[in-house]
């Protein structure tokens, strides 16, 4: 029933939260002797906008939506403009026993954080099979290039090559035929 607390997102810890900060403002996060170094200033991971820590225009932010996962890689620092942009809160009604409306129930989505392009495989395994078609074991071979990355890189490479034309005239080159008397040619033979 809507008095029933469901799942509620857990807050990550102090220590996660200062990692983040040292990470998001660009700076080592220990020193020497191991000790978790903090520093009063940091920056929006999405768009860089100063921050200070204790002013609350700031929220450590779930990358994966899953309030469950409080690792430090599932956690990012953002302003709380960029928060609410990327964030998505929709609210779904809960219905009770006689279909009457009891409460509201609020689900946040993630909308827009960049995904990091995934690199393409350099490598592959390829089964090695004998004469009737049974693995015989796996090799690894390496991965050709596509042929639409060739050709992108190639128009690029066309494209930084070109040289602003320059205007010439060219003169027509005029050939004349030789015409050569039964004359000349005794005299070449003879000679």
């Amino acid at each position: 029933m809507f008095w029933e607390e469901g799942k509620r997102r857990k807050p990550f810890s102090t220590k996660t939260k200062k990692i983040e900060w040292m990470l998001a403002s660009g700076r080592k996060v220990y020193d020497s002797s191991g000790k978790l170094l903090f520093v009063k200033t940091s920056r929006c991971r999405v768009c860089k906008r100063p921050l200070t820590w204790g002013d609350r225009t700031y929220n450590f932010d779930h990358k994966d939506n899953n309030p469950a996962n409080n690792s430090q890689t599932n956690c990012r620092l953002v302003c709380r403009n960029c928060h609410g942009k990327h964030t998505v809160i929709k609210k779904r009604r809960i219905k009770g026993f006689f279909g009457e409306t009891v409460g509201h129930k609020t689900i946040k989505k993630k909308v827009g954080y960049k995904k990091p392009k995934k690199k393409p495989k350099k490598t592959k395994r390829v089964a090695i099979r004998d004469i009737f078609g049974d693995v015989i074991g796996y090799r690894t071979v390496r991965v050709r290039q596509s042929t639409t990355t060739k050709k992108k890189t190639a128009s690029k490479k066309k494209t930084t090559k070109k040289k602003p034309r320059r205007k010439t005239t060219r003169k027509k080159k005029t050939t004349k035929k030789k015409t050569t008397s039964k004359k000349t040619k005794r005299k070449k033979k003879s000679s």
